[in-house]
């Protein structure tokens, strides 16, 4: 009987997926940008309460850290050490790591530069946005995972 009880518990437990705990969206700018130009993506993630999702920079053997790409093939560009992003929270000692990691909770917002072709048309264009991340929690730390994200620009002549 107990082990029914807890096998029962198991299955009823809900299981935490990134996506329930940090729900992303992205905007594109509100002007055209010209081939060749660079269109700012602003990206959001909003953080459920409890968890924590860990930031750009982190320490080695520490979480994943947050990473922002483009899908393959699209001809587009992220220029990496320009992404905006708030100051993250430091947690001495983080018990999911045994060391200090740099974290966000809540809602953040980044920039994020992405580089338009000069070869490419005037008209919509659709940026394949990926975002790599990983959030922990008091009592879980779920795996990385990469959220995919389509936001469409315009490109003028």
């Amino acid at each position: 009987m107990p082990l029914l009880l807890v096998l029962l518990a198991l299955v009823m437990t809900p299981v935490q997926r990134p996506t329930d705990v940090v729900k992303w969206s992205a905007t594109a700018p509100v002007s055209p940008v010209r081939a060749g130009e660079v269109a700012v993506v602003k990206v959001t993630a909003k953080v459920q309460p409890g968890w924590k999702l860990y930031a750009i920079e982190q320490p080695p053997d520490g979480p994943r850290p947050l990473a922002f790409e483009i899908a393959r093939g699209s001809g587009l560009a992220i220029s990496q050490k320009q992404i905006g992003a708030p100051k993250a929270k430091v947690q001495k000692q983080d018990e999911n790591f045994s060391l200090d990691t740099r974290y966000y909770e809540h809602d953040v917002a980044f920039t994020v530069p992405v580089t338009v072709p000069r070869t490419a048309p005037p008209g919509p264009q659709q940026v394949p946005l990926e975002v790599t991340f990983q959030a922990c929690g008091a009592e879980l730390c779920l795996r990385p995972f990469t959220q995919k994200l389509a936001v469409e620009i315009s490109v003028r002549q």
